[in-house]
């Protein structure tokens, strides 16, 4: 696998020496789940740059709904520390889209398409999610069939 694949991969490497060094617990702690995540998912990390951004992204989800669980719960500290590691965790995801940037790709995208069915959903979200990967589906969904309608 080349080089210029495993970026994130070898950031994620090198940003885990340099917590170490730093004795950055916190930090740490979430590279070394990250890093986890992509070796259950491939032993040697040897994964496309697409597939380890959807796994960085999908541990920034769990993140996000843990905060909300420990909210309702009232759990203030456990909150908090998913809170600063979800920081973490997106300092190696790619800039979010807004919600209009995402409707506006999701309208180009179906008229590339030729699209007019919702029968046709399936098309244009794989579409839209090959060419964007960490892209929120739930949005692209709700906006398919909204146009689509």
């Amino acid at each position: 696998m080349s080089e210029e694949k495993r970026e994130l991969f070898n950031k994620i490497n090198a940003d885990m020496k340099q917590a170490m060094l730093a004795k950055d617990e916190l930090k740490l702690s979430v590279i070394r789940m990250m890093k986890s995540k992509v070796l259950n998912a491939n032993a040697r990390g040897d994964l496309p740059e697409a597939e380890v951004i959807k796994i960085v992204t999908k541990y920034g989800k769990d993140l996000k709904e843990t905060i909300e669980e420990c909210a309702k719960l009232g759990r203030t500290a456990e909150v908090e520390r998913a809170k600063q590691e979800l920081a973490v965790v997106q300092l190696y995801l790619p800039k979010e889209l807004s919600a209009e940037e995402i409707k506006a790709l999701v309208q180009k995208t179906i008229a590339g398409l030729g699209v007019s069915s919702i029968k046709e959903m399936g098309r244009v979200m794989k579409e839209v999610t090959a060419g964007n990967p960490g892209i929120d589906g739930k949005l692209v969904s709700q906006f398919v069939r909204e146009i689509l309608k």
